[in-house]
């Protein structure tokens, strides 16, 4: 049996990147930027639940950047031309903002786009399913990205995610790992390192954070076990990621009517 690659960090350590002002978030945008590059194969896994009619409304969860949303939206969007190939009806996306500045980045992005979104400001872009506000709600599709690794209580967050999720719907959640192929590793630190700005500078300082905030495959796996969450499974996303999955549970009676509605249209 072959020996196992050494981790590039051996221990985890959650990270803190700024966000208080302007410059700080617009700093972080760009790094999310390039971060959704990376992002497609969960992109076309809720674009299929989409699709098949199944899978919405949809809820996002996370910084509320609306960097990913805007993308799904225009994945989404009806063809006016009537193209054979076009994607079906539109859907209602909800997004969880992490502050009320997200909110306003999120809004500014999906108006230059001409696409629309329901927003909504919760502490750390995580909803609260006990909450007025969220009782009763349920989405056929709840999905995150960029976000696990800094979840005080990534255990909890997982089981609110799940308690707002449909009868028969899913739940995805994307992140960095720790443990990514070690030589498309090595190809991406090269790659960054090579930009001498202060953007580049930003970029791989930022990622060297986050990747060494990142849980490994083991951990998500041990840490969903040690939850008694049964109901979820952890695989690889390609390289360099990993995706928890929640599996679909049978459709059972409507969920009651929520009693209000804090959501803002851009």
């Amino acid at each position: 049996m072959a020996a196992a690659v050494p981790l590039f960090f051996a221990d985890r350590m959650p990270a803190d990147h700024p966000r208080a002002t302007a410059t700080e978030r617009a700093a972080y945008d760009r790094y999310l930027a390039a971060r959704n590059h990376y992002k497609e194969e969960l992109l076309d896994e809720v674009v299929a639940a989409v699709r098949d009619g199944r899978g919405g409304p949809v809820l996002e969860v996370g910084t509320g950047y609306g960097g990913l949303g805007t993308e799904l939206l225009r994945r989404t969007a009806p063809d006016p031309a009537g193209t054979p190939d076009a994607p079906g009806a539109p859907f209602e996306l909800y997004a969880v903002c992490e502050s009320e500045a997200a909110r306003e980045l999120y809004a500014r992005r999906l108006r230059e786009a001409g696409l629309t979104a329901r927003l909504c400001v919760a502490p750390g872009g995580v909803p609260d399913p006990d909450d007025d506000f969220w009782r009763g709600r349920r989405f056929g599709t709840v999905y995150s990205a960029n976000a696990f690794n800094a979840w005080p209580d990534p255990a909890g967050v997982l089981t609110r995610l799940a308690a707002l999720t449909a009868p028969g719907g899913r739940v995805l959640v994307n992140d960095l790992r720790r443990d990514p192929d070690p030589f498309i590793l090595e190809y991406s630190l090269r790659e960054m390192a090579d930009d001498t700005s202060s953007q580049g500078r930003y970029r791989l300082c930022t990622y060297l954070a986050s990747l060494q905030a990142a849980y490994t495959c083991a951990e998500a796996g041990t840490l969903l076990r040690d939850a008694g969450l049964t109901a979820w499974t952890v695989s690889p996303d390609g390289p360099m990621a990993l995706t928890l999955r929640r599996a679909p549970t049978h459709p059972g009676p409507p969920a009651p009517t929520a009693p209000s509605d804090p959501w803002r249209s851009p």
